[in-house]
C-alpha cells in the first residue's frame, strides 16, 4: 500500500492513495478445507464415494469386496462417517436376514466432478515423470 505525505507540511499525516485491491480468487478457504479434509481426507472415503457412483447402491458385502485391503470395521466407520456428512444413505432393504443397501445422497453425486477431476489430474501428472 503506498501512501503520499499531505500537503500541509506541518501535519505528518499519511492519506491513502486510491487502493487498488485484487479481491481474492477463492473464498477464505480454512472452513471449506476443513470440511473437505473431514469428508474426503480419510483413505476409504473417495475409495467408498467412487464405487457408489460406479455402481450403484451397493450391499456391506458388495462394497468390502470393491475395496481391496478394507477391514470390516474400517469399512463400517467410515459408511457411519459418510452417512453424518450426508454424503451416503442407509437404508434397510429387508429384515430377515437383515439387508442394508448404501447409495449416495443428493450431495454425495455432487462429488463426481471432483473425484473425476481429481483423477484426471492424477493421470495426467504422473508421479514418475516428475522425479
Amino acid at each position: 500500500m503506498s501512501y503520499t505525505m499531505s500537503s500541509d507540511a506541518q501535519t505528518a499525516t499519511s492519506v491513502p492513495e486510491q487502493l487498488t485491491v485484487t479481491p481474492p480468487r477463492f473464498v477464505e478457504p480454512s472452513e471449506s478445507f476443513d470440511t473437505i479434509q473431514t469428508v474426503t481426507g480419510r483413505k476409504w472415503h473417495l475409495r467408498i464415494v467412487y464405487h457408489l457412483l460406479e455402481d450403484g447402491p451397493m450391499g456391506f458385502s458388495a462394497l468390502k469386496h470393491s475395496l481391496d485391503g478394507v477391514s470390516s470395521k474400517m469399512l463400517s466407520e467410515s459408511l457411519s462417517s459418510l452417512e453424518e456428512e450426508h454424503l451416503v444413505w442407509r437404508e434397510i432393504v429387508s429384515d430377515q436376514p437383515v439387508r442394508v443397501e448404501y447409495s449416495l445422497t443428493e450431495r454425495g453425486k455432487a462429488l463426481e466432478p471432483a473425484i473425476a477431476a481429481l483423477l484426471r489430474w492424477d493421470s495426467e501428472f504422473d508421479r514418475e515423470e516428475d522425479v
